[in-house]
């Protein structure tokens, strides 16, 4: 199955599927930390939040400004 981040679930389908939502903590985001390196199928290999947003640096790359 298919992962998308949540700029490109909302891009692609309209709506966030909360695909790579979970991965880690709200309390762990709010830390500073994000998630291990994760593949999402529109921008390839980013690291997310706990809502599965993308917050890789060169979201410029990624479309995600």
């Amino acid at each position: 199955m298919a992962d998308f981040c949540q700029q490109c679930s909302i891009m692609i389908f309209g709506e966030d599927h909360r695909d790579l939502a979970g991965l880690i903590t709200e309390e762990d985001t709010k830390n500073g930390f994000v998630s291990r390196v994760v593949l999402c199928e529109s921008c390839g290999p980013i690291q997310v939040d706990h809502d599965g947003r993308s917050v890789s640096d060169g979201e410029e790359q990624t479309g995600h400004a």
